[in-house]
């Protein structure tokens, strides 16, 4: 078969013209694309008129095996199927082709999951070029890790031995700032509130200066938790403070009392009174009591008049709300004529101008200005403009009446499909579409549910005659048949 081939391409080349190139598929079995791959990359010549050289496809045939050979290696390879054909994930092989310099044959714009994406094609013989280099980089990776894991001990040693270190210098720390003592109530409440905060833990009443935004705090806690204690010790030194921290609460005054007291509140003379969250030493406080310092004194002074400005800013704010309130009312009262000013336009009487106002219920002046400017029948006459207040009066009655029509077939359609009386099914019953006779099935409405008695009476005496005859197994009585 293949000599045959061999002489119908020779006598083929006798002829000037080229083949097509479905013949040339059918001569060296390819494909399509392989067709077209092996022109592009030259391995087929093709014509001024697109079609096949029979002089290449006589020089593929001779060797068709050297032939495939040639244009496996000019297949077009993206990523995966390039990591693929190497056997390594994606990321290693554009490391590898990065680090060799391979280039793409070609790029293509892709969109793909509402992006944009540029796809890259190798050539496949490019690829397989690269399998010495994906070995290096995997013995050269394989290398660096094993030096890494030579270096982790050591290293490990080395950061370990720095951290003891710095949590032996943070527990030096804590050791100096612990309160002795002769050490005030704001002290020990501090070192109380730091090791609660780094134990995790909260002590009665203690939790409510847990949230407490003290500088003094953050910075003894982040120094106790440098310290690197363990949790048992934490909670060792917490219920050491804890008998001092609740007598120093007692020594405290609130900050309602601090404000009571000094006219001020404690967080607005900080610099001045030692205090933490508000509350004030009780000793303190009476000092600044029975003699007040200049400063509070003039602390006193900023803060009346901080609030004289805000009442007075309050006062000027309601002032203004009332003065847009009244503006507002006038603006709408001149947006609407009285039907005596209408009556007196259109020269109509009031009594059927009343009956004339438009939907919005107001006459506004513009809609006042159209009509005149229309100049409608109704308002040439008082005999037309009754006429049109009966036309409109007529106009509505049939807009209900086509209401109440349309609610009644809902009705009868609700009834119908339930099987109950129309009397029962709700007058503001909605439109029986699809999805709602479904969902009502689903779960039926008290009007559809019949009542108790009735699920214990035969079919035939819920449903009548026509129950009866599709239920044949539920015999009415013999008098009742006979009625039937």
């Amino acid at each position: 078969m293949r000599h045959d081939a061999v002489e119908e391409v020779v006598h083929m080349t006798k002829r000037p013209a080229g083949m097509g190139r479905e013949k040339v598929r059918a001569v060296l079995g390819l494909a399509r694309w392989e067709v077209e791959l092996a022109a592009e990359t030259g391995l087929l010549r093709r014509l001024e008129d697109r079609r096949f050289d029979p002089a290449s496809v006589e020089a593929a045939l001779a060797d068709l095996d050297a032939f495939r050979r040639s244009l496996a290696r000019e297949e077009r390879c993206n990523a995966t199927a390039s990591a693929a054909r190497l056997g390594v994930s994606v990321e290693r092989f554009k490391r590898v082709a990065a680090a060799a310099g391979l280039e793409a044959v070609a790029e293509e714009e892709v969109r793909k999951y509402g992006k944009v994406l540029w796809v890259r094609y190798y050539r496949a013989g490019d690829v397989d070029g690269l399998a010495d280099h994906v070995r290096a980089d995997r013995e050269l990776r394989a290398a660096a890790r094993a030096v890494s894991r030579a270096r982790a001990g050591p290293k490990a040693a080395a950061t370990k031995k720095r951290n003891a270190e710095l949590a032996m210098a943070a527990r030096e720390e804590v050791e100096r700032r612990r309160p002795g003592e002769a050490c005030g109530p704001i002290g020990v409440l501090v070192w109380a509130v730091a090791l609660m905060r780094a134990a995790g833990v909260a002590l009665g009443w203690l939790r409510r200066f847990a949230e407490v935004d003290d500088p003094r705090v953050e910075e003894l806690t982040a120094v106790v938790r440098r310290a690197r204690f363990p949790q048992d010790a934490l909670e060792a030194r917490l219920a050491e403070i804890r008998p001092r921290a609740l007598d120093a609460i007692g020594l405290l005054a609130g900050p309602r009392q601090v404000f009571t007291a000094l006219g001020v509140p404690a967080t607005a003379v900080p610099e001045h009174v030692d205090q933490f969250g508000g509350h004030v030493p009780e000793a303190a406080l009476q000092e600044l009591t029975h003699a007040p310092p200049p400063w509070l004194l003039h602390a006193r002074a900023e803060y009346e008049l901080g609030r004289a400005a805000a009442e007075v800013a309050r006062q000027d704010a309601e002032e203004l709300a009332q003065r847009w309130h009244v503006a507002e009312s006038a603006i709408e009262s001149a947006a609407k004529l009285s039907d005596a000013a209408v009556a007196d336009l259109v020269g109509i009487s009031v009594e059927v101008v009343r009956k004339l106002r438009p939907k919005s219920g107001r006459w506004s002046p513009e809609y006042v200005q159209g009509v005149l400017a229309a100049r409608p029948d109704w308002i040439r006459s008082e005999e037309a403009a009754w006429r049109e207040v009966e036309r409109r009066r007529r106009k509505e009655q049939a807009r209900l009446e086509r209401n109440r029509q349309k609610r009644l077939a809902w009705r009868r359609k609700w009834a119908e499909v339930f099987g109950v009386p129309l009397d029962s099914v709700p007058t503001t019953i909605g439109r029986p579409t699809g999805n709602a006779i479904k969902a009502a099935r689903e779960h039926p409405p008290r009007w559809a549910r019949p009542p108790p008695d009735v699920l214990l009476r035969p079919a035939w005496a819920v449903g009548g005659l026509g129950v009866w005859k599709e239920r044949r197994g539920d015999h009415p009585p013999g008098g009742l048949r006979a009625a039937l």
